[in-house]
């Protein structure tokens, strides 16, 4: 039973991060109603998609063996991507928050010095 909640929880971040990576692209976030990320907020948002599903496979490897865990990374990445794909063709509205999310990534990137100044 506890394994069936961990595949469930991998499930939900691998939707998260092929939403975060298809809502990068201008037609989805058109889709969505929402405005135009800036390249580094696109940067941010694929690079932190990317993140979580090397850390999924990683945790599923760790949890299940190198063989099944691999296997259940492969189908749990599918079944998200077509989730995906079903749900920007059919609702897209239904992302419309995480979209809005996304626009925080704008403002993440301050660069802070070694001593603590920041220059923005």
């Amino acid at each position: 039973m506890v394994s069936i909640l961990i595949y469930m929880i991998f499930y939900l971040i691998i939707f998260i991060s092929f939403s975060l990576l298809a809502l990068t692209q201008f037609p989805h976030r058109r889709a969505t109603k929402t405005s135009e990320l800036s390249q580094n907020a696109i940067f941010i948002a694929r690079l932190l998609a990317g993140f979580l599903q090397t850390s999924i496979l990683i945790m599923a490897v760790w949890h299940d063996g190198g063989g099944f865990g691999f296997l259940l990374w492969a189908c749990l990445l599918s079944l998200s991507a077509f989730s995906v794909s079903l749900i920007l063709g059919g609702r897209p509205n239904l992302l419309a928050p995480l979209a809005r999310q996304m626009v925080l990534l704008e403002y993440s990137d301050v660069n802070v010095h070694l001593n603590g100044s920041r220059n923005r």
